[in-house]
C-alpha cells in the first residue's frame, strides 16, 4: 500500500475490540505506547465477504463492497501535490498468490516471527498465522489495519498478530525478522529505495523476504536494485483465480547474498 507522509509509527494492540490505537514516535520501540480511541468503525463502509480457498483450509475476508467508488472518494494530494490513491481498498491477485505460496512452505514458518509490509486486508499474514507464525501486520493506513485486525479475529488468529501503522520510509522496529512478506508493493518506482533499505535493516542475515507481484513491466527494475544492493532472488509462478478470471502472479524469494560474515 502507498506510504503515508508522516514520521510516526502507530501500534495497535491485540484487544477484544478495535477501539484502541497506540502512538509511538519512530525513535521509540513499539513497547513505549499510549492508547487513544479510534474514530471510525468498519460499519462506515459498505461491506462484503469472500472466502479464499486453500489446499489445507480457507480464509474468510471482510472487504469493501465498492472499492472503485472508495478509491475515487478517498484519493487526495499531499502537500507536494503528489496524488495518493488508497489501493488498500482492493483485494489484489498478488495477495492471493502470496497466500498460496505461504501455505506451501508453511512447515518452515511455525513459531517464526514475520513482518508484513503493506498488509491491506491481511490475507497473507493471516495464512502465515494459520501456519503457526507470529505476524506483525503493517500498513500506512489505519483503516487497512482495522480490516486486517477484523479479518484476523474472524479467522481465529488474532492472538498471533500485532498491528502497526507504519510508513516504510520511517520504519520503527528494534529487531530483525526471519521472514518479511510483501504483496504488490513495488508498483511505483519511488517505493523501491525505501523498501530495499527496509530489507537491509530488518531482514535477518539468513532471512527470507517473499514478494508477489502481477508481472508489471517495471518489476525488473526493482529486482535489479535488489541485486545491486546485496540480495539474490528466485522467481516462481503461481496461477491465481479471482472473480472468475485467472492470471499469473510472480513469487520472488529474496535473500541476502551469501557471505562469510553471514556464515
Amino acid at each position: 500500500m502507498p506510504p503515508a507522509h508522516n514520521n510516526r509509527c502507530l501500534f495497535l494492540r491485540r484487544m477484544k475490540s478495535l477501539k484502541f490505537l497506540v502512538t509511538v514516535p519512530t525513535e521509540l520501540s513499539p513497547d513505549k505506547i499510549l492508547c487513544k480511541a479510534m474514530k471510525t468503525e468498519l460499519q462506515n463502509y459498505p461491506l462484503t465477504s469472500t472466502i479464499i480457498k486453500l489446499k489445507t483450509g480457507r480464509v474468510q475476508l471482510t472487504l469493501i463492497e465498492e472499492p472503485d467508488w472508495f478509491l475515487e472518494r478517498l484519493s487526495r494530494e499531499d502537500d507536494q501535490g503528489k496524488l495518493y490513491l488508497p489501493y488498500w481498498t482492493y483485494l489484489w491477485e498478488s495477495s492471493i498468490g502470496l497466500a498460496h505460496h505461504i501455505e506451501k512452505i508453511g512447515a518452515r514458518l511455525k513459531d517464526t516471527h514475520i513482518l508484513e509490509i503493506g498488509c491491506g486486508f491481511g490475507l497473507a499474514g493471516i495464512v502465515a498465522c494459520q501456519m503457526g507464525a507470529r505476524v506483525v501486520f503493517t500498513d500506512a493506513e489505519q483503516e487497512a489495519l482495522r480490516f486486517a485486525h477484523h479479518n484476523a479475529e474472524q479467522n481465529g488468529v488474532s492472538q498471533r498478530a500485532d498491528f502497526v501503522q507504519m510508513d516504510w520510509n520511517t520504519p520503527c522496529f528494534n529487531r530483525k525478522f526471519p521472514y518479511i512478506l510483501a504483496a504488490d508493493v513495488i508498483y511505483e518506482e519511488p517505493h523501491w529505495t525505501p523498501i530495499t533499505t527496509l530489507l537491509q535493516e530488518y531482514l535477518a542475515p539468513n532471512g527470507v523476504a517473499l514478494f508477489s507481484e502481477p508481472n508489471r513491466s517495471n518489476a525488473t527494475g526493482f529486482f535489479k536494485l535488489l541485486t545491486d544492493t546485496g540480495f539474490i532472488y528466485r522467481k516462481t509462478i503461481c496461477p491465481v483465480t479471482l472473480d472468475r478470471q485467472t492470471c499469473e502472479v510472480s513469487i520472488y524469494t529474496v535473500r541476502h547474498f551469501p557471505s562469510k560474515d553471514r556464515g
